[in-house]
């Protein structure tokens, strides 16, 4: 499988390095390029077409807010993932609001960070789980504050349809013909919930759903 490329974007070389480093062993990613300020990875990432950057806040010359809003206008083919310190409703609203793809904090487990960048990878948003109390009260993410926003996260846009369709009661066949998929890709997602949920079964499965706010009842 083609490695994920990846553009680092700090004014810290150590960060940069200890990225570098993380992923080193992991063959599914490859680091391209980085950047030591905003401006610099504007004028550098649309040449690179990086599939993720890796972009922090605070930077001098161009900060990390004004180059994600440039970078999504003109590479919205690239996926940008936020790495801060900082854990602010106003900013990570005013982020989300941009488009931005993921948020992690400087200080996420490499083991989560490594899965944060797979979901992403994957078309997927993800969050530190750190900032779990931020999002809920995040107004524009419209997520009820009973929902497991971690779990929630962990789950595909496809994951999260077929989820209510199982809920429902729908079969399958009724699921791929509603999905437009093939059935043996409806099993599939249905064996990805399980294991993604730690279920049994499938009334397992709806019961951790309602439990963990992650359907609509």
């Amino acid at each position: 499988m083609k490695a994920t490329t990846l553009y680092i974007v700090d004014d810290h070389q150590l960060l940069i390095d200890g990225i570098n480093s993380m992923v080193a062993d992991e063959n599914e990613w490859e680091v391209i390029g980085y950047a030591n300020d905003g401006a610099e990875a504007v004028r550098k990432v649309p040449v690179l077409k990086p599939d993720i950057v890796l972009l922090d806040l605070e930077m001098p010359v161009m900060n990390g807010m004004l180059a994600a809003e440039k970078l999504l206008k003109i590479s919205p083919q690239t996926k940008i993932v936020i790495i801060t310190l900082h854990h602010e409703k106003a900013i990570l609203e005013k982020l989300i609001k941009l488009g931005v793809s993921g948020y992690l904090l400087k200080d996420t487990p490499k083991e989560e960070f490594l899965k944060g960048l797979e979901i992403v990878r994957d078309g997927n948003k993800f969050y530190s789980s750190h900032l779990t109390e931020t999002i809920l009260n995040v107004s524009s993410l419209s997520v009820k504050k009973e929902t497991n926003v971690k779990l929630l996260c962990l789950l595909s846009d496809r994951e999260r349809e077929v989820l209510e369709l199982v809920a429902e009661g729908s079969s399958t066949k009724e699921m791929a013909d509603r999905l437009n998929l093939s059935p043996k890709t409806v099993e599939s997602y249905r064996k990805n919930l399980l294991q993604k949920l730690d279920a049994r079964n499938t009334a397992h499965l709806i019961r951790i759903a309602i439990k963990e706010g992650l359907i609509s009842v």
